[in-house]
């Protein structure tokens, strides 16, 4: 706050202000400038020259009154008698009759009718010209103003729903409005509304305009409801007073004194509220008290210093709508500019913000997976560890506990040994060949098998139908898939005297897979086997093993017929892990 202070120090603000009130007045005395080079009439000047001076001629001759509010008749010696209109040029008809008087008279037809001194006789081009710049001064300026004053209004007050219906749209809309009100009545209501109470419609327009104002300025530095309810107290008072004054018939001795007393407290009001504004917003209340300014002084000069109808031919308050309201609309660009600004660096902190949120849930991705690795490799291992203890293990203690007592002979201890090997290599491929594609699985297996199967004179066959790319199987369910084909082989080298072996992977439907493991053995009744004492050990092992792999086991064998041993296994799980 105080590095904003310093940068709007009295001196800035001071700046701002004497620009804005040299930019309005430069800009009037410019215009005043071209009209009063366009209106140098005085060689035409009929109360110098006389009426005498103007001689008819070829080129028609034209009479003008400056500053005529209201028709009137002029009489000039010599010439017929014209009406002559506001800001209006009319041309002039010699009169028949011979009269040289010098005399002239001008005859007003409805009361007041503004300057009667300022008449001008002479060609008619010249006077058409002048009454030009006249009504551009007088009418059409007036009414760009108030179009001007009275879009805008309009515009605030339809855009009201997008605002949300916000108490400083609402406000100044209607003070838009009723400056356009004010500016129709000053200029054209006399005419407009011919009747005894227009000075009190006239006036309290104007005061209800003053009060508005002061309501702008309220909500615009943060409202407070006593100074609202202060202002439509002072307007109230003024209202008042002008329906007095109007009962008492003196209502134009009183307005002066009530324009004065209502401009400065105006005044006054706006320097508090703007002070106090700046404290915390000094750039736009410093620009805001300029345009009120600019505002004041120019009704000031119309209403105290220069009032018509003996003032100039355009009035200063004509000028104040149009040239705010470019000053309001700067006022909006910059603050559309700030803001954009403020936007642009919200926006580009969020964006550092969300680049470094990102790079920190990156971080904390790559750490949560590098821990979920960790978790997963771990379990793996305290998994392998607990078949290796299992299997692997309980083998070699049985072994060297036979060995010790003495019961096992050398075929035993090879058939053991050979056992714990074969284990060992198992759990070795479904390692190396975990979430492998199931094809390439069961062809290592095979090629650990087969050079075995063949010294002992068996062939040992391979075959794959499933389609490409074939599904995978993880660490753990591929290990029982290979120790319950190795339970298998097992038992077919014990029992079945086979001398061919075939190991076949078909796919059932898409969610399982057949995996075939046949012989052309001596076979057996599977039910008998199962019940015959010791003799159903191998297959209650390659049941357990199915339960781990969560597939289904199912052994097809009669007797001289060979065995099929048929496992289908679910794959569908096993694929959406992979993916």
């Amino acid at each position: 706050m105080t590095t904003t202070r310093s940068r709007w120090g009295w001196g800035r603000a001071l700046t701002v202000v004497l620009g804005a009130q040299v930019l309005f007045w430069s800009f009037y005395a410019l215009i005043l400038t071209g009209s009063h080079s366009a209106l140098n009439l005085n060689d035409y000047a009929v109360p110098a020259i006389g009426a005498a001076a103007l001689v008819p001629g070829d080129a028609p001759a034209g009479a003008y009154a400056a500053g005529l509010s209201a028709p009137a008749a002029l009489h000039l010696a010599g010439w017929q008698p014209v009406i002559l209109q506001p800001a209006r040029a009319t041309l002039l008809a010699p009169s028949e009759r011979n009269d040289t008087s010098t005399s002239w008279t001008l005859t007003c037809l409805q009361h007041p009718c503004g300057v009667v001194d300022r008449i001008y006789a002479g060609p008619f081009e010249q006077m058409s010209e002048a009454a030009a710049m006249e009504r551009f001064l007088r009418f059409d300026m007036v009414w760009l103003a108030i179009a001007v004053q009275g879009l805008i209004g309009i515009a605030l007050l339809m855009l009201l729903p997008l605002s949300r219906f916000a108490r400083l749209h609402t406000i100044t809309g209607l003070f838009m409005m009723l400056t356009a009100a004010d500016a129709w009545l000053t200029a054209f209501g006399a005419d407009a509304l011919p009747y005894g109470g227009f000075p009190l419609l006239r006036y309290g327009v104007e005061y209800l305009m003053f009060a508005a104002l002061a309501l702008t300025l309220n909500a615009f530095a943060g409202w407070r409801p006593w100074e609202a309810r202060g202002a439509l107290a002072c307007f109230v008072c003024a209202f008042a007073a002008v329906i007095a004054a109007l009962w008492a018939g003196n209502v134009m001795a009183v307005i002066p004194l009530l324009d004065a007393l209502a401009l400065a407290l105006l005044f006054i009001y706006g320097l508090a509220v703007l002070l106090r504004m700046s404290r915390t917003t000094p750039g736009p209340a410093i620009r805001v008290l300029a345009i009120l300014l600019v505002g004041l002084a120019s009704t000031v000069w119309d209403l105290l210093l220069s009032p018509a109808p003996y003032g100039s031919v355009l009035q200063a308050s004509v000028l104040t709508p149009t040239l705010t309201t470019f000053l309001i609309l700067f006022e909006i660009a910059l603050q559309g500019r700030r803001l954009n600004q403020e936007a642009d660096e919200a926006r580009t902190d969020l964006e550092r913000q969300m680049l470094e949120q990102d790079a920190n849930l990156l971080r904390s991705s790559s750490l949560l997976r590098h821990q979920e690795r960790e978790i997963a490799v771990n379990a793996e291992r305290q998994r392998l560890l607990r078949d290796m203890h299992d299997g692997l293990g309980g083998v070699l203690t049985h072994l060297l506990l036979d060995a010790r007592e003495g019961r096992l002979s050398a075929a035993g201890m090879e058939q053991g040994l050979q056992a714990a090997l074969d284990d060992l290599r198992n759990m070795m491929g479904a390692i190396e060949a975990g979430y492998a594609p199931i094809d390439e699985a069961l062809a290592a297996f095979h090629e650990r098998v087969a050079g075995r199967l063949s010294g002992s004179g068996i062939v040992f066959d391979w075959r794959c139908e499933l389609p490409l790319p074939a599904p995978s199987l993880d660490i753990r369910r591929l290990l029982s898939l290979y120790r319950l084909l190795q339970e298998g082989i097992a038992n077919i080298l014990r029992h079945a005297h086979a001398s061919r072996i075939e190991l076949r992977a078909d796919a059932l439907d898409r969610n399982t897979l057949m995996v075939k493991l046949m012989d052309n053995g001596v076979g057996f009744e599977p039910a008998k086997a199962s019940n015959a004492p010791g003799e159903g050990r191998g297959l209650t092992n390659m049941r357990r093993r199915a339960a781990q792999l969560g597939a289904q086991l199912r052994i097809d064998s009669s007797p001289q017929t060979g065995t099929q041993l048929l496992l289908s296994v679910p794959i569908e799980n096993a694929t959406k892990k992979l993916a």
